[in-house]
């Protein structure tokens, strides 16, 4: 195997050695075929290994109108065993979220700077000036009903505070408006565009890169938020055990993966706006309309020979966003609530519910704790206005268990005691259960549900017993069970 993985090509050669991508030779439009066909892969996987049923990534080697070898490439982030991959795990075929999450946890807590290079394979052909076309590469439309064509829809953002020297890499749609311009929606909140707010409140232009094929692990740490201050490449350099390589970009000073397919440098001026969207989003739907949004001024553009442009089609999940966002920020509110002291066991973001949906699994030493975690969630991560539904549960429900999961949502969430609408935070401007007014202003209220028992209830009497094979039998008959199980004829499980 491949791993630590240096680039996308050696990843994509061990995912198909693993049967989990083919090369797909036939000719495919940029225009809404590739996008459909990322589409219908997400929703035939599931989020399962192509052993277990799923579909394999894909590389379309022939992209109708552009020469041989401008490539686009879909899936590669699907589901667990692809992301085992990504971050070298063994036994990957059997690798749980849980795994994952741990896995990603110890890479931010044992963080590897950079080492930075004079030169990369992200170097060999440079576009600058009126050399600059962003059309030259085969941005698809990707959705139907979408603003135009998305370059950037697996990529990530550098960008560097105005007096600070904490680099974030965060991913941002980019739509082209023409051969030197992008334009991408900017969420209050998340880091990259607080960022830009930084440099716009001062009057000064923000540099950028755009970074498109980078390294697997790169790309999945680029979509996972972490907290402000930390740096996506240090974690990244963790999760491989090994340094990144970084080179410095041609006409800014932020830094790059050397060896990442596309890199586009330029700047966003403060105070220019072109209409953008609207664009089907990781919610499942086309939420956010039409809108003026900051815009992307291009300078240049460096690529490797032969480029691989990484593209995603969000929507009804489960696709990578999903499973990116269960482990990445599923792995940090759970690092932050056990640091906080709280008994939290678990933490889950369901790839089913597309990233809006945080399942706590805690003790309650005390009533209320569930609003406890709440806001230290609200208080350490702006972007739990993602999550607008939390829901809180006793340390006996397996949350990554989805049909146990919703049991408990309904069995156990009392329609008018344990259901807290809460305002005033920032909300989801993608959010589709909003009104327009809502999306537009960010002030979709979210809701806190209390799934934990009351502490003043009698677990003798009050507290209903669980009638599972797990609670409601002795020990020594389901030990009995469990060791006769394969001689009574079942299957193993």
């Amino acid at each position: 195997m491949g791993f630590p993985y240096d680039d996308m090509r050696s990843f994509i050669d061990d995912l198909e050695k693993e049967g989990e991508l083919i090369r797909v030779q036939e000719e495919v439009d940029w225009n809404l075929e590739a996008g459909a066909i990322a589409r219908r892969l997400a929703e035939l996987t599931q989020g399962r290994s192509v052993k277990k049923g799923g579909q394999p990534a894909a590389v379309f080697e022939n992209v109708k109108g552009y020469p041989k070898g401008f490539r686009l490439a879909v899936g590669t982030h699907y589901n667990p065993k692809r992301v085992s991959l990504a971050f070298g795990l063994e036994d990957s075929d059997h690798r749980t979220l849980q795994d994952l999450q741990k896995a990603f946890i110890d890479a931010v807590d044992h963080p590897i700077k950079p080492v930075v290079v004079k030169n990369g394979s992200c170097k060999e052909n440079k576009l600058f000036g009126d050399e600059v076309n962003l059309y030259k590469f085969p941005a698809p439309m990707v959705h139907e009903g979408d603003g135009g064509r998305y370059m950037c829809t697996l990529h990530f953002l550098v960008s560097k505070r105005l007096d600070s020297d904490w680099t974030n890499w965060g991913m941002y749609r980019a739509m082209i408006h023409d051969k030197r311009t992008l334009g991408g929606l900017f969420i209050h909140s998340q880091h990259g565009p607080d960022i830009y707010y930084e440099y716009e409140a001062a009057d000064k232009p923000m540099p950028f890169a755009i970074v498109i094929g980078a390294d697997p692990l790169s790309l999945f740490f680029s979509a996972a938020p972490l907290p402000r201050g930390l740096s996506e490449v240090d974690a990244v350099g963790g999760a491989r055990g090994k340094a990144v390589r970084m080179v410095k970009c041609e006409t800014n000073d932020l830094m790059v993966p050397a060896d990442a397919e596309i890199v586009i440098e330029g700047v966003v001026p403060p105070r220019v706006r072109a209409y953008e969207g609207p664009f089907g989003e990781f919610t499942g739907y086309r939420a956010s309309p039409r809108d003026k949004r900051p815009v992307y001024a291009v300078k240049c553009i460096t690529y490797r020979n032969d480029p691989i442009l990484t593209m995603s089609c969000m929507g009804v999940p489960v696709d990578e966003g999903d499973i990116v966002w269960s482990v990445g920020l599923g792995s940090m509110y759970k690092r932050s609530l056990i640091n906080a002291g709280l008994p939290v066991v678990d933490v889950n973001l369901p790839p089913e519910a597309s990233g809006v949906l945080t399942v706590v699994s805690t003790k309650t030493p005390y009533r209320g704790i569930a609003h406890t975690i709440a806001n230290v969630l609200d208080g350490e991560f702006k972007m739990v206005s993602m999550s607008q539904h939390i829901l809180v549960v006793n340390d006996d429900v397996d949350i990554f268990n989805i049909p146990e999961l919703l049991h408990t949502w309904a069995s156990r969430v009392h329609p008018e005691r344990d259901i807290f609408v809460r305002r005033g935070r920032p909300g989801l401007p993608l959010a589709p259960w909003a009104d327009l007014d809502e999306r537009q202003k960010m002030t979709a209220p979210s809701a806190l549900y209390d799934a934990t028992w009351s502490l003043d209830w009698s677990p003798e009497i009050a507290i209903p017993p669980k009638a599972a094979f797990k609670s409601i039998f002795p020990v020594e008959v389901q030990e009995k069970i469990l060791s006769k199980w394969l001689s009574y004829g079942f299957n193993a499980v």
